[in-house]
């Protein structure tokens, strides 16, 4: 990090691109419903029976269009306490103890190292995370969680419980419960932390 305020441009450029890639996406998922209603599996030849299951019945399709509307639900609830929600997730990265350095929380989200510096020059400007130079290799820095932030991250999960009761408000609490553990397999097949 040699010249950090060149990371913090490049982390806006890159953080504006893929905020405009997530508000494309939001619109897809905004559309799919009338997309899902009108669409129609194309037959097989002559019997009028789909040849494969159509798209939208598709795990992959369904969780991405579900995830897209439970991201934009998730992002409105905690952006009145100055969060994003990849913001919340370096935190749970944090909090989890799944990585300290900038380079392994990127690696963790799965994100570009120059965003991650911009998520932790907010977060450190909020007063939930602290910065520290690693003792062992001066060019790292280290990130830690502090009890603002630990607060921060309560509420948040306040937040994210109310809105799994909405969203699942068509479940039964036993059909809620094989959902959020099979959910939780998915996501520790996938190494993301589970809770």
């Amino acid at each position: 990090m040699s010249d950090v305020s060149a990371d913090v441009s490049a982390e806006d450029g890159a953080e504006t691109r893929a905020e405009t890639r997530y508000e494309a996406r939001s619109a897809a998922g905004s559309a799919t419903s009338s997309f899902a209603a009108a669409a129609r599996p194309v037959g097989a030849a002559g019997g009028g029976t789909p040849a494969v299951p159509p798209v939208q019945a598709s795990t992959v399709f369904r969780l991405g269009v579900l995830g897209a509307m439970a991201t934009e639900r998730f992002a409105a609830a905690v952006e009145p306490h100055g969060l994003k929600p990849k913001q919340v997730g370096l935190m749970i990265v944090l909090s989890e103890g799944l990585a300290a350095s900038q380079l392994d929380v990127a690696r963790v989200m799965g994100v570009a190292p120059s965003l991650v510096v911009g998520f932790a020059d907010h977060l450190e400007g909020l007063g939930a995370i602290r910065r520290t130079r690693d003792p062992a290799d001066r060019r790292r820095q280290l990130l830690t969680l502090t009890d603002h932030g630990r607060e921060l991250l309560d509420t948040c999960s306040v937040l994210a419980r109310t809105l799994d009761a909405e969203f699942a408000e068509g479940l039964s609490e036993q059909e809620h419960a094989v959902l959020a553990r099979l959910l939780g397999r998915l996501a520790a097949d996938r190494g993301l932390p589970t809770g």
